[in-house]
């Protein structure tokens, strides 16, 4: 049978029973202002003064901690003989719970873990509160995470100038064995903050290997152990616990407590400086799949940032060196030459012509490649070509009019086609050739010589100035040009006479003025020339 709870407790709604206690009964309820579900604590036991008193010190302390990291209360009254509190719902799991499914801890989530519980405690501590109880089963984990510490019903106050007797006897043992100091089984009433140190260090050593440091039962002999802080080094259970954490527990469970850390500050910042390593949001995430989870979870491993940064970084330099590595081989043509060989011929242009005679001349001369579908004729995509040299050769004279025509061959960088009709345009500045061609599976070389010879007839048009007044001569100046070895007037000669893709020498000659003479390079395409000579007098 459903177990019966009383329909409403004060202005509280009650939706159920979570647990029974010694003391008392815990009933989940809702706020009827806030609408958000709460915790009803009923103590039942009567006729017990300190009891009471403990009971109503604990809302006491709990109302003077205002703090995200410890259960807040929101009430506290008393109805038919009976006192309750009332507190906010942490709606997950406590951290026992955690532990008997999970049973170890990933070092980083514990530390998250001993983190936030310090938070609490120093939010306690800097008010002169000692928990005295501080153990996974008051450490409770929400679905998003939150850590919060709870049930402060055994807590004391740091020995003070007070009227208020205390409720812990002198000689009188309070708290949970298995988490109690040496100096907590001799006098609770006597601890300081540095007994929660102790606590949470043993709660560190559980959370990391699985297992409690000391038994949970009392006897002599375990009464010496703690003493003599004789356990099992948690390194020698597990070798990849981190020496941080390792260095952690030695310090908190020392026993005597001089020897421990004095308050909870330096242990913040121990376990700050281990975790800013770490992507923070990340681990909270798993432990709250961890406190949804029905059933035992795998951890993942949390990878240092920076570590992981280095490994990012490392793919992405392996990948863009891969995309190098793959964009050169596929534009050298190694891939189109090996791996889709049987896809892909190979076919390369040869182009003979005169050589450039003018140094620093640009004639650009492309090659382009279309598939000969007899309609659009559409152009290969990423098949355009410069044609570069290849190497040179000197072509017979021509008679002594001009120098050695140079011809040389020009080659494109190897373009790679599926068998099939295509056809190729070669343009070399004013010129254009185009030829089709069939492409099989075998290696293809185009011959392109349609320039080889080429040459334009030139046009001369000069002009003579005085160099000083700078009147314009040229009526009166003559224009020889050197023919065949002998020196013959510019109109003699005519433009018949004269073709580009030379060197020829001009001289202009005027009455009482020095001869200038003109040696000019001349491009196989270029075909005009125009000459302006500033003549000097001839002294007397």
């Amino acid at each position: 049978m459903p177990e019966s709870f009383p329909p409403m407790i004060g202005k509280y709604k009650i939706l159920g029973v979570i647990a029974h206690g010694g003391m008392g009964v815990v009933y989940k309820a809702e706020h009827p202002s806030l609408k958000r579900f709460v915790v009803i604590k009923k103590m039942t036991a009567r006729g017990n003064n300190a009891n009471a008193e403990r009971f109503k010190r604990e809302a006491q302390i709990l109302l003077d901690l205002q703090s995200s990291y410890i259960v807040h209360l929101f009430d506290y009254f008393t109805e038919g003989g009976y006192r309750y509190m009332v507190e906010e719902l942490v709606d997950g799991m406590a951290l026992d719970k955690l532990l008997a499914r999970e049973t170890i801890l990933p070092p980083e989530l514990a530390l998250l873990v001993v983190q936030d519980a310090c938070y609490a405690l120093k939010c306690a501590h800097n008010k002169g509160i000692i928990h005295r109880d501080i153990k996974p089963g008051n450490i409770l984990i929400s679905k998003r995470a939150e850590i919060k510490l709870a049930d402060f019903g055994i807590a004391g106050e740091k020995e003070k100038e007070t009227d208020q007797p205390s409720l812990t006897q002198s000689g009188i043992a309070l708290g949970t064995p298995a988490y109690m100091p040496p100096e907590q089984y001799e006098n609770s009433s006597k601890v300081d903050q540095r007994a929660d140190i102790y606590a949470l260090g043993i709660m560190l050593y559980e959370m990391t290997t699985g297992a409690k440091p000391f038994p949970g039962t009392l006897s002599m002999e375990t009464l010496n152990r703690i003493r003599k802080g004789k356990y099992i080094s948690p390194k020698k259970i597990d070798k990849t616990i981190p020496n941080t954490v390792n260095s952690l527990i030695k310090k908190m469970m020392q026993s005597n407590p001089r020897h421990r850390f004095q308050s909870v500050e330096p242990i913040i910042k121990i376990v700050q400086r281990y975790l800013r390593h770490y992507d923070i949001h990340e681990i909270r995430v798993q432990l709250a799949k961890a406190v949804i989870s029905p059933k035992t979870v795998s951890f993942p491993e949390f990878v240092p940032k920076d570590i992981a940064k280095r490994k990012v970084q490392h793919a992405a330099c392996i990948t863009l060196a891969a995309a190098a590595a793959f964009t050169f081989l596929w534009y050298s043509g190694f891939i189109h030459r090996t791996i889709l060989r049987r896809l892909f011929t190979p076919v390369d242009v040869q182009m003979q012509m005169p050589a450039s005679t003018l140094e620093g001349s640009d004639l650009p001369v492309r090659a382009f490649f279309f598939e000969n579908d007899g309609t659009d004729i559409p152009e290969i995509g990423g098949s355009r070509r410069i044609f570069t040299e290849q190497k040179e050769k000197t072509a017979d004279d021509t008679g002594g009019a001009r120098q050695s025509v140079k011809v040389r061959t020009y080659t494109i960088k190897t373009v790679f086609l599926k068998p099939g009709s295509y056809r190729i345009k070669v343009v070399a500045g004013p010129y254009v050739w185009w030829k089709s061609f069939s492409v099989t599976k075998k290696s293809q070389l185009i011959q392109c010589d349609f320039l080889k010879g080429a040459s334009r007839p030139l046009t001369v048009k000069p002009h003579a100035y005085d160099a000083v007044t700078g009147e314009d001569i040229t009526s009166k100046t003559a224009f020889f040009v050197l023919y065949n070895g002998t020196w013959r007037l510019l109109t003699d000669i005519g433009d018949s006479g004269m073709i580009s893709g030379t060197v020829w020498k001009i001289k202009a000659s005027c009455p009482g003025y020095n001869d200038e003479i003109f040696s000019l390079l001349l491009d196989w395409y270029q075909d005009e020339l125009f000459i302006s000579a500033n003549l000097i007098h001839a002294e007397k």
